[in-house]
């Protein structure tokens, strides 16, 4: 049997979707279907009342055809938590982002949603799920404008009802988007671009958020701005992937570090226990290097 206490936040209570519920991460209360609500960290737990991760990667390897570049990587993610993903150049850090949102099936292991089996789901359907990812580079449409480019990715998010809250959403997380709402896309600075396609994902909170080398083309200002847009976003509960080589930058968002070397973990733990010489030469311990 699953219990399950009133949400504090809401005053209701929510019955449970098949053989597991979630719970807020306080045990507060339920949430249906397993989404996580917009304030409220929801945590699965299994019919013995035993916390579930949000995310576990289990042995998992995976490669391009005849090319491997995980080896027998696991880690979990409990549901509000930040994970940084760091390691030099090479080490499977962008695959890794691709198996867990589902661009790319392992080759062997399994990826578990709240202790679910979704192993080889497509790219659409974990989406449909809540998992987000938002990969290196600009990813944006060049011919429209900075707000065609939110309303089309909104619009697939949260539906025609609710483009214009979360319009408004992203547009509040980083306001430069709005100053050049109007301008076409393809004319805005390699920064400006990576924050476009940032702010409608963050605008919609999504239950787990992976994303691959923020700091790419960054400036320092530009930088902390969408670092600060991450901490306003995981308030709401989301779940976070953050792969980086600025190692500062992402040791002051997660709450534990993996380190990945040549496609295979080389450290798993808490982010203020990280020894700088786990690292491969090339990550960046900087603030602004």
């Amino acid at each position: 049997m699953i219990r399950f206490k009133r949400n504090r936040a809401t005053g209701t209570i929510k019955e449970p979707a098949g053989k597991r519920g979630c719970v807020s991460e306080d045990g507060s209360g339920p949430c249906a279907n397993g989404h996580a609500l917009s304030g409220v960290a929801w945590v699965a737990v299994s019919a013995d009342g035993r916390r579930l991760p949000l995310l576990e990667v289990v042995d998992v390897s995976a490669g391009y055809g005849p090319y491997r570049a995980l080896f027998g990587v696991s880690l979990s993610v409990l549901t509000g938590a930040a994970l940084a993903v760091l390691g030099a150049n090479g080490a499977g850090k962008t695959t890794l982002a691709r198996v867990v949102s589902g661009l790319i099936r392992p080759t062997s292991g399994r990826l578990l949603l709240e202790g679910e089996d979704v192993t080889g789901e497509p790219a659409w359907r974990l989406a449909r799920r809540g998992v987000r990812h938002v990969p290196e580079g600009r990813s944006v449409f060049a011919s429209l404008t900075v707000e065609e480019n939110m309303v089309l990715e909104l619009g697939f998010a949260v539906g025609r009802d609710g483009t214009a809250d979360a319009l408004a959403r992203a547009y509040e997380l980083f306001p430069r988007t709005a100053d050049r709402r109007r301008q076409l896309a393809g004319t805005l600075s390699g920064g400006e671009q990576r924050m476009l396609a940032l702010a409608p994902v963050l605008a919609c909170s999504p239950r787990l958020l992976v994303v691959d080398e923020l700091s790419l083309g960054l400036a320092p200002v530009l930088l902390d701005q969408v670092y600060d847009a991450l901490r306003s976003v995981r308030e709401t509960g989301t779940t976070m992937i953050v792969i980086e080589q600025r190692v500062h930058h992402a040791l002051g968002l997660a709450d534990r570090v993996v380190v990945l070397d040549k496609g295979v973990v080389s450290f798993d733990g808490p982010a203020d226990s990280l020894d700088p010489s786990a690292l491969g030469p090339g990550a960046s311990t900087t603030a602004d290097s």
